[in-house]
């Protein structure tokens, strides 16, 4: 059986689950973190250890490049959780005549 041939390529290594787990946590925890990632998603990715390549980075890049200002803005935004109550108070008179 003849040897596969590759393109000459390098392959990239999939990053664990563990690994992208942990890359999420942070993008959604450190603003300046995620500001980076929507700026440079190669670079930030590289610095976190995750490896995917030339062409994957590049099609992250274009995404995040085709997004709207406001969906840039969400995503880059600073989640708070915010409650909210709501008291309704109802009150009801009932007055019952009687005549004889």
């Amino acid at each position: 059986m003849p040897p596969k041939r590759t393109s000459g390529r390098a392959a990239t290594k999939v990053p664990s689950a563990a690994k992208l787990k942990s890359l999420q946590e942070s993008l959604n925890k450190n603003q300046k973190l995620r500001s980076s990632f929507i700026e440079d998603p190669g670079a930030v990715l590289r610095a976190q250890g995750v490896q995917l390549g030339a062409a994957k980075e590049q099609q992250i890049a274009k995404y995040l490049a085709d997004m709207t200002a406001p969906q840039r803005n969400a995503f880059a935004a600073d989640f708070q959780r915010i409650r909210i109550g709501v008291a309704i108070r109802i009150r009801i008179r009932v007055n019952i005549g009687i005549t004889l």
